[in-house]
């Protein structure tokens, strides 16, 4: 059976190993960053849209996104263990997505022209996380990554 330890003397087969634990999946990521990528194409696409093209407000949130998530990103994953890590990124995931229906029901309530503003804030939050990925795999040593042990 395969739950059986071998006998003294033999070792264990590579099917009989367990997998290492080294966090999500590889499907899990892979999808993480399709949907990622997903987001920034149609950032892209809308920023290249907008006419004029929001520069200043993109960059600005580029900037805000990039200085405001890196180091709570960081400091998260360094400090936190990873189920208590999980639980507050779904939070923090469904406060955005509260926040931003809030955002755009009061711009449709109040008549706030939503549309010049919407392509540079989405250009610039996702070049800004862009960035912080980036930064955090080519940059940040690898003991500030929280992945040392």
């Amino acid at each position: 059976m395969p739950s059986q330890r071998p006998p003294a003397g033999e070792t264990p087969s590579a099917d009989d190993a367990a997998p290492p634990d080294d966090g999500p999946s590889r499907r899990q990521r892979v999808g993480q960053y399709v949907a990622f990528a997903a987001v920034c194409a149609y950032a892209a696409v809308q920023f290249v849209g907008a006419d004029p093209r929001p520069w200043g407000i993109a960059a600005g949130w580029a900037a805000a996104t990039a200085v405001g998530l890196g180091p709570v990103a960081w400091f998260a994953r360094d400090r936190l263990p990873p189920d208590r890590l999980e639980t507050l990124t779904r939070v923090a995931f469904g406060a955005g997505i509260l926040a931003l229906s809030v955002g755009l029901g009061v711009a449709l309530a109040f008549e706030i022209p939503f549309f010049p503003y919407g392509p540079g804030f989405l250009a610039g939050a996702a070049f800004g996380a862009t960035a912080v990925l980036i930064v955090e795999r080519v940059i940040v040593p690898e003991r500030l990554r929280g992945t040392a042990a």
